[in-house]
């Protein structure tokens, strides 16, 4: 590779603020990049949680039934799929429903802490690393199907210095939940819709009690961020939108609702398994609603991050060799269990091991997860986590120029992006990702 070349400028989305856009996994955590490049094995800064397998709602989208892994047995020549759908007759056991092994599992999590050497600056450095975010939310799960184990275990982390997230539809938040919630770090609600009749066809199979769900979910978003603005705190609230055949006319009134509800931002993004795709006319609609939605409704207050973008195909398919982030987040299912990410648990799912049998330290650090992540992307779905696909194809190129220029020079590169500031939004706010 020249010189010329040895940079990550064009590796990552420059459209993307803060912690929504990979590079923001250099910027905040260039410490432990650097470390896991030389095989050390250290806390992630993330851990991904999914509290439940049960869901209160029939999303078409769900993304459990649309990526289920590939198994194939070289001594029976037999592929086998691994389902994790709400229809499999098998789904994870809520282990983590109990509010014992919840607890159990965020105290490890909160006390794991290791010293590790980085290089940075031109020098070695040593430091203590920890957990620094923990995120709720779930592959077939509603996170707060579990909220009686939840919502201790979330004040516990906030109580120790974590940031704490949650991924919900919204629909369960009571008055309860919000009184913890309104501390967290940011709440995200998954609303797809502008009305009651398309979020039932697509979220409660048609039937009229979608509608009502819909009007609940409504009601508690506005109740959390009137409670936000009483007890002026730092929350962050985001609404999101899944763009389908069926609703993308409605993401212009989903902006207007989500602002005058009191949400920060609004969140879109389409079918990652690409079975219900919009076709050129919808995608040309589509995009003459958002430039609207950009015009009418964005300010200083609002702002519209586009996930995806509806005319850029090459964001959906795997394009990486290896999985670099793995060693960054940690991601742990209903049972307890960790796994490669947030989409592998599932019955008969590449499990690490339990971190309620024993400790989440152990299991990070044992021959299990060493042996099992040697074999990612191979074993995974066909499709990844937005962001972690990205980080993983600009870590892959990162990790090029490493071989390459040295440590040095890609550590003077991002600081250089950084320095920039290609990828922060024009209101300089911090997000997560």
């Amino acid at each position: 590779m020249g010189e010329q070349a040895a940079s990550l400028q064009g590796a990552f989305r420059t459209d993307l603020p803060g912690r929504f856009n990979e590079l923001d996994v250099l910027r905040r955590q260039w410490p432990l990049f650097a470390a896991t490049v030389e095989g050390q094995v250290l806390p992630p800064y993330e851990v991904l949680i999914h509290p439940s397998s049960g869901c209160n709602l029939r999303c078409q989208w769900c993304i459990g039934d649309h990526v289920p892994l590939e198994i194939w047995d070289d001594e029976r020549d037999m592929l086998t799929l691994v389902d994790a759908s709400k229809e499999a007759p098998d789904r994870l056991p809520d282990t983590l429903g109990s509010p014992v092994a919840m607890m159990k599992l965020v105290r490890d999590i909160v006390g794991y802490r290791k010293t590790g050497s980085y290089r940075s600056g031109g020098t070695d450095h040593t430091r203590e690393f920890r957990v620094h975010n923990v995120s709720f939310s779930g592959l077939i799960g509603e996170p707060l199907i579990s909220r009686a184990a939840l919502m201790p275990a979330i004040s516990y982390l906030i109580d120790n210095d974590v940031r704490v997230g949650i991924f919900t539809n919204g629909e369960l938040m009571d008055n309860k939940v919000i009184d913890v919630l309104v501390h967290s770090g940011y709440v995200h609600v998954s609303l797809d819709a502008a009305t009651g009749p398309t979020y039932a066809a697509l979220k409660f199979r048609g039937h009229k009690a979608g509608a009502v769900k819909f009007e609940r979910a409504v009601e508690n978003l506005r109740a959390l961020a009137a409670r936000r603005r009483q007890e002026r705190t730092d929350l962050e609230i985001s609404v999101s939108f899944i763009l389908y055949p069926e609703n993308y006319h409605e993401v212009y009134d989903m902006a207007v609702l989500a602002r005058d509800a009191g949400a920060d931002r609004l969140r879109l993004k389409r079918d990652i398994s690409g079975d219900k795709l919009l076709d050129p006319a919808q995608v040309a609609h589509a995009n003459e609603l958002i430039a609207r939605i950009r015009d009418e409704v964005v300010d200083e207050n609002f702002e519209l991050i586009e996930v995806h973008k509806l005319d850029y195909e090459a964001e959906l398919p795997r394009q990486f060799s290896v999985c670099s982030i793995t060693d960054m987040f940690a991601a742990v299912g209903s049972d307890g269990h960790l796994y490669p990410c947030n989409y592998h648990p599932r019955p008969g799912g590449a499990s690490y091991g339990s971190a309620v049998d024993t400790s989440f330290a152990e299991v990070w650090e044992g021959a299990v997860r060493a042996r099992v992540r040697g074999d990612l992307p191979a074993i995974c779905p066909k499709v990844c986590d937005p962001f972690k696909n990205r980080s993983n194809t600009m870590l892959q190129i990162g990790k090029t120029i490493i071989a390459t220029h040295g440590l040095d020079h890609l550590e003077r590169d991002v600081n250089q992006l950084i320095d920039a500031r290609a990828y922060e939004s024009a209101h300089g706010r911090e997000h997560q990702g």
